[in-house]
């Protein structure tokens, strides 16, 4: 495999979690209005977690890398399961009960920005100046033409606290997916996650809300679970070949998609600056994408 190979594919499964995370905050704001978060969290994440443990035995990965793990893999794969696939959902979904989509989705999205910080002190990533040139593009079209205050309430400071646990988790995983499969780290991830939640809503009563949800209920929450489950696998599939950095610099492109599905289906106005801020983010995933072919261009005349 060519150098760059393993980032352009990282790239690519980026790409398809943007579009995945855009659809899923928009199709995520109606289901939870309906459906307490901490049951629809519970509900969605142990059935990721199912769907990760039923892939894995069917690869006959599963024993094998089950006696791979070692006490400090465990740990930090334990760590992923909780900072990772429990407390920050039930904070997201709790938090996006009482905010719009799109700050949600805003919020959410300076995941690049914790992310990049910690993968320079953590992991000694450094991003190439195209990059930077990307990140500041990004950073703009975020916050400065986006119509969106941060007001400091209950929901947006959920949101936030979420998105900390979530960029915490991924300096983690990037780490053991050194050494595991992306669908393992997958299932950790949302297994454990789904199991603490569940002790979660037998602490506050909420058990029995789940074992009497109706058909009905069941409809609206199982497109989020399949939702849920391609964004976890393509998450981590690009977390696997790339850097972490560049990786959630890409996953901002689900503003563009969260922007076009409130417009054309929430019936939600798109503004000026909207338009504005989205054309700053195809800017920055064109040059990203531009210079990782410019790479393989470079190397495959070194290569002649």
């Amino acid at each position: 495999m060519k150098k760059n190979q393993p980032i352009k594919i990282g790239f690519f499964y980026a790409l398809l979690t943007a579009l995945v995370s855009g659809v899923a905050i928009f199709y995520s704001k109606a289901v939870v209005l309906k459906i307490p978060p901490l049951v629809l969290t519970t509900v969605r994440n142990l059935s990721v977690g199912l769907l990760f443990f039923i892939l894995l035995l069917s690869q006959k990965k599963l024993l094998h890398q089950f006696k791979e793990i070692r006490k400090r893999e465990l740990l930090i794969l334990i760590l992923v399961g909780i900072i990772g696939g429990a407390l920050p959902f039930y904070l997201f979904f709790s938090g996006l009960k009482l905010v719009p989509a799109q700050t949600a989705n805003l919020i959410h999205k300076s995941l690049f920005i914790w992310v990049t910080l910690l993968a320079a002190i953590f992991l000694r990533e450094k991003m190439k100046s195209i990059f930077w040139l990307a990140f500041v593009l990004i950073f703009l079209g975020n916050y400065y033409f986006s119509p969106f205050k941060f007001q400091f309430n209950q929901g947006e400071l959920m949101i936030l606290l979420a998105t900390w646990f979530w960029a915490g988790e991924n300096i983690l995983a990037k780490k053991v997916l050194k050494t595991f499969s992306s669908e393992m780290v997958g299932l950790f991830r949302m297994g454990l996650g789904g199991g603490l939640l569940f002790l979660a809503t037998i602490f506050f009563g909420q058990t029995k809300i789940i074992f009497s949800l109706t058909f009905s209920q069941w409809q609206l929450i199982l497109p989020g679970v399949i939702l849920l489950f391609f964004y976890v696998f393509f998450w981590y599939k690009a977390l696997k070949y790339a850097p972490v950095s560049l990786v959630t610099l890409t996953l901002t492109f689900s503003v563009v998609v969260g922007n076009f599905l409130n417009g054309a289906f929430a019936g939600v106005r798109i503004t000026q600056k909207e338009v504005y801020s989205s054309i700053f983010f195809l800017v920055a995933i064109s040059l990203i994408l531009l210079q990782l072919v410019y790479q393989k261009q470079s190397l495959d005349k070194l290569n002649e």
